[in-house]
């Protein structure tokens, strides 16, 4: 059934990743904890790409090696989901210790929430904090990894025309068509029109992105909205003439939240370049 022929409590049942879930709160404070836990025992780096109290980063290096002060080494880009109206950079953190086994160096991009900044200002402070680090480390080095609303939030970064080609990007559990979310209550924060919620929904603009290899993964436990709006999303990329196809993976056994922890496993992390 398509989502415009839903009634109010079925809208809001399948954009709701918590009720596929006991007890959001327990993945929540996970993520708080493990990445307290990271910041202590892991360097971590705060930075400032603006002016806005909101723009900054953690930087976790993998290394001090460095080529004409852009690091070669890989380095993954983390934006932390929320539905754009809660978490930070401090969540995305916990996966500072699995990257850095891998090599990875790590950056989580703290950006400002709803209903405090608009959706516009949010992607234009993503876009902006990937342009940063993109003088740290090449693009053709960086993987982008959004998860649910940061999803969307790379989605559009990478829309832009004057966006770089990265390594790869990852999209987890994420929202491409944003006009579901106009009818929701969510909207009391994100403040959306039809308009704007079209203006801001990569999937209308995929064209436009560079030809970055891409995943699009999910739990198995969610809810058959997110499902079908990752589908459509990597069917989508996949049809442009200028993007090779895109990986896709339910990832079994996982929700919305814990799905995170599958990122740096072979299965995922390897994904794009299957």
């Amino acid at each position: 059934m398509n989502y415009r022929n839903f009634d109010p409590e079925t809208l809001e049942r399948e954009y709701t990743p918590a009720s596929r879930v006991e007890n959001i709160q327990v993945y929540l404070d996970s993520y708080t904890r493990r990445g307290e836990a990271a910041r202590q025992t892991i360097s971590h780096q705060k930075l400032t790409y603006g002016n806005h109290p909101d723009e900054w980063l953690w930087y976790a290096p993998a290394s001090d090696t460095q080529n004409n002060d852009v690091l070669t080494e890989p380095l993954i880009i983390f934006v932390h989901g929320g539905f754009w109206r809660r978490l930070s950079a401090d969540d995305g953190t916990f996966l500072t210790p699995k990257f850095h086994e891998l090599g990875y160096s790590l950056a989580s991009i703290n950006y400002s929430l709803c209903p405090n900044e608009t959706l516009d200002v949010l992607v234009d402070q993503t876009s902006r904090a990937i342009d940063f680090l993109s003088t740290r480390h090449h693009a053709r080095n960086t993987i982008l990894i959004g998860h649910s609303a940061g999803a969307q939030l790379i989605a559009m970064a990478m829309c832009e025309k004057s966006a770089c080609q990265f390594s790869a990007a990852i999209f987890v559990s994420g929202v491409f068509d944003l006009e579901p979310i106009v009818s929701m209550s969510v909207n009391d924060a994100v403040k959306l029109d039809l308009e704007s919620a079209r203006r801001l929904s990569p999937i209308n603009f995929i064209t436009q992105a560079k030809n970055t290899p891409i995943a699009v993964i999910w739990g198995e436990n969610e809810t058959d909205e997110f499902k079908r709006q990752s589908r459509e999303f990597a069917t989508t990329w996949s049809a442009s003439p200028e993007h090779s196809s895109a990986k896709t993976r339910e990832i079994a056994g996982r929700n919305h939240f814990d799905v995170l922890d599958e990122l740096a496993s072979p299965g995922v992390i390897g994904l794009t370049n299957a």
